[in-house]
């Protein structure tokens, strides 16, 4: 019998050192690991697609940069979603690292490609909007 939790953690470390033949190795040998970290990553990526398409509809509303607070309460109102301060800061951050983000002294922007991500999340999630 195959112990998951120590292939999970060995894959975890494989995976975070980035050796793409071992990682490959691992998936090959246990198929299963695909679909625990495919759905792992869907996770991170929906949280991260919900803030922006929250950025995107108040920097719209605002005409320009966005306070972490007004994201926040963009996500409650408009989305339906709560999440606290620091949760969204974090993603802010990863998303900023990922280009998708800008930081200035006013608040938080899209980039052009956060901009394709806010809107396929949102036309994705609740159909086109036509004006």
């Amino acid at each position: 019998m195959v112990n998951k939790k120590k292939i999970r953690e060995e894959f975890k470390e494989i995976f975070a050192s980035g050796r793409e033949k071992k990682i490959k190795e691992m998936l090959e040998k246990f198929p299963w690991l695909l679909t625990e970290v495919s759905g792992e990553l869907e996770g991170k990526i929906g949280n991260q697609q919900q803030v922006i398409a929250a950025l995107g509809v108040m920097e719209d509303e605002l005409g320009g940069p966005v306070p972490l607070d007004e994201i926040v309460f963009s996500l409650r109102i408009d989305f339906d979603i709560r999440k606290d301060e620091a949760e969204v800061l974090g993603i802010l951050k990863s998303s900023k690292d990922l280009q998708l983000v800008r930081k200035d002294s006013n608040g938080w922007t899209l980039t052009a490609e956060g901009g394709k991500v806010c809107d396929d999340y949102l036309n994705k999630n609740f159909g086109k909007i036509e004006i």
